[in-house]
């Protein structure tokens, strides 16, 4: 009855929320809390650039274990304001990675729950013999909870974590594409964006070994937006994601309190792209300016950049299906087409297997699937797959194997 009568305040305040209704048992124990949820994710929106849900979340406390109902309904209220957190961290990884990395996010995200509660309304409190339970409708910065896991790490393990190039000059016009010094010279914006990405974890590939490697008329090329050669240039030097781009600097004079001064702009166009596949995987254009300062603009233009590429790239990773490439070797049409049925059978969480292509004895598989790339190569070295082969390689995304008879 209680749970109907929820059902009705909640209506009567406007939540059109699915509830999910908790089991109602109670605890035997004397435990601080007790393991019970009613929440339902329903709504997402996004405020000056944050992402935030709203989440329905039941918190539960034992009163005689806590001394009193004041202090048990605070703990209840804790419960709930953890609970809500503990949904905003399933929209991101899946129920078994957050089993396998508990104690961590346990202390790196839950210890810290009413950080990311931008706002909650409780809807309704009840002592239930022995108990006091709390149910709140939570608004969660889901965009924290986003940077906060790729920064320990967790994202970045599910994907494999993929090898970063970054290829963005700074130009004062387009017009220096055909200037081979400053082509080849320009290297402060690039390196800024080096750092952000290796400071959110990301492995990155360093600048000298691309340029090693890079010759002005493929850096030409990738500039002007070929992304076939950013993807080659790419897999040359082991990267899973090449930042491509072009930071234009310029500098104008403006009357600022009567006198002229010089405004820096910064006006920045990348992309991200995956090299296993030629994929997009993030976009950005920004422009930033600042009067005086030239270290300060670039500086602010660069964080820009690098903020909203990592956040496309986390974003995508979390709503897409997982892609991981395998590369098979002394291949024919009948293994490929068994391994590929093996795959679907066999490996959990798989949504398609797509064969992108066949040429002579090389063929390579694209495996869809709702678990991270680890997951798979896991899974596809461990499972029983009646398909005989061997793994000859591993890097990020992207598997190996060779048939064997």
């Amino acid at each position: 009855m209680k749970w109907i009568t929820l059902i009705l305040i909640c209506l009567a305040a406007g939540c059109n929320q699915q509830i999910v209704v908790p089991s109602t048992s109670s605890s035997s124990d004397s435990s601080s809390s007790v393991s019970s949820s009613a929440s339902a994710t329903t709504l997402e929106y996004q405020t000056s650039g944050v992402n935030e849900i709203e989440i329905l979340a039941e918190g539960v406390a034992a009163l005689e274990f806590h001394g009193g109902m004041d202090i048990a309904r605070d703990h209840a209220l804790d419960d709930a304001l953890r609970k809500a957190i503990e949904q905003g961290v399933g929209t991101y990884i899946d129920a078994e990675t957050r089993v396998n990395n508990f104690q961590l996010i346990s202390d790196e995200i839950y210890s810290r729950a009413r950080g990311y509660v931008s706002s909650y309304r409780i809807i309704n409190e009840e002592q239930d013999g022995d108990l006091y339970r709390v149910v709140i409708r939570a608004v969660v910065n889901t965009t924290g909870i986003e940077n906060d896991l790729a920064a320990i790490g967790i994202l970045l393990r599910v994907q494999g974590r993929p090898r970063v190039m970054v290829i963005v000059k700074e130009l004062a016009s387009m017009a220096d594409l055909s200037d081979e010094y400053s082509l080849m010279s320009s290297i402060m914006f690039e390196t800024m964006l080096l750092d952000h990405f290796r400071h959110q974890g990301f492995p990155v590939v360093d600048a000298s070994t691309v340029a090693d490697i890079l010759e002005r008329d493929q850096l030409k090329l990738i500039l002007e937006g070929d992304d076939h050669t950013a993807a080659l240039i790419g897999l040359a030097v082991g990267a899973e994601i090449v930042i491509t781009g072009t930071a234009l600097h310029t500098v104008n004079s403006r009357m600022i309190a009567g006198s002229p001064r010089d405004i820096h702009q910064f006006q920045v166009s990348s992309r991200a792209i995956n090299t296993q596949t030629g994929s997009i995987l993030a976009g950005s254009a920004i422009t930033t300016e600042v009067p005086f300062s030239e270290s300060q603009a670039r500086t602010r233009a660069a964080d820009s950049t690098s903020s909203q590429l990592i956040s496309a790239i986390l974003s995508g990773w979390v709503e897409g299906d997982n892609i991981t490439v395998i590369v098979a070797t002394n291949a024919d049409f009948t293994r490929v087409q068994a391994l590929r049925s093996e795959l679907h059978l066999k490996l959990r969480g798989v949504v398609d297997v797509i064969t992108r292509d066949f040429t002579g004895s090389r063929a390579t598989l694209e495996v869809l699937s709702e678990t991270g790339t680890t997951e798979v190569i896991d899974e596809l070295v461990s499972s029983e797959i009646d398909v005989n082969f061997e793994v000859t390689g591993i890097s990020g995304n992207r598997v190996e194997i060779r048939f064997t008879d």
